[in-house]
């Protein structure tokens, strides 16, 4: 089943493209999360409903219902979104560079995050103290980011092992502590924004990662490299 396209690409054709049933869909559902990170923002988590949604995009509510079962899949939907626009950034950073490079835009990155888009940030606490206390939302969320942090801990993992260090924790473990270090700063700048210091979170990586305190400006340093097994329990 094809479904009309309202926009027409003048390039091709002066006639209207059809979209597959896969493609309207696709939009329907990339229309819904626009729509839900709006409502979200504005009514906090607790605060939205399915219909809400559904009245801001413009739909039905059969057609949220159709993509969403509960409000809990629609923000979990939309985390990933988020997420996975992150990462790719984040992603990029750290390949293009050196780990220590990576580390030392932290700030940068910190600072961006809490500043462009400050209600995403509690909106984000106040889900996961939703799934929290919820074990079906827990649940559901767990099973999402699973993949997730294995797959930052073996980018961490592979960056450091290309200057042979060896940090005092795993590489999965680093991304679950880098995380709530972003997470914890980001609630305190809601807290108290003038006292944040976004150098902060470079210098605590720097010390997670066993890099230690950055040199000053034009010294030079080798890194100690440790080796041996440790017990990471």
């Amino acid at each position: 089943m094809e479904y009309l396209l309202t926009v027409t690409d003048a390039s091709e054709s002066s006639q209207p493209r059809r979209l597959t049933r896969e493609e309207a869909h696709r939009q329907t559902r990339e229309r819904l999360l626009d729509a839900a990170a709006e409502v979200f923002k504005r009514l906090g988590y607790n605060g939205a409903s399915l219909d809400a949604v559904a009245e801001a995009a413009g739909y039905t509510k059969g057609a949220v219902y159709s993509n969403f079962a509960t409000k809990a899949d629609l923000f979990i939907a939309l985390l990933e979104r988020y997420v996975e626009a992150e990462e790719a950034i984040q992603g990029v950073q750290l390949q293009a560079g050196s780990i220590e490079d990576f580390i030392d835009g932290l700030d940068k990155t910190l600072e961006h995050q809490t500043r462009s888009d400050p209600e995403w940030v509690l909106l984000q606490i106040e889900f996961f103290l939703a799934a929290a206390r919820d074990p079906a939302i827990r649940a559901k969320y767990l099973a999402g980011s699973a993949e997730m942090i294995e797959e930052t801990g073996r980018a961490i993992e592979a960056k450091l092992g290309e200057i042979g260090l060896e940090a005092p924790f795993t590489g999965r473990e680093l991304g679950i502590l880098l995380n709530a270090l972003a997470v914890g700063l980001a609630l305190n700048f809601h807290l108290e924004p003038e006292a944040l210091d976004p150098k902060l979170i470079v210098r605590a990586t720097r010390v997670l990662f066993g890099l230690g305190p950055k040199p000053p400006s034009g010294v030079r340093v080798s890194l100690k490299v440790r080796r041996g097994n440790r017990d990471r329990s």
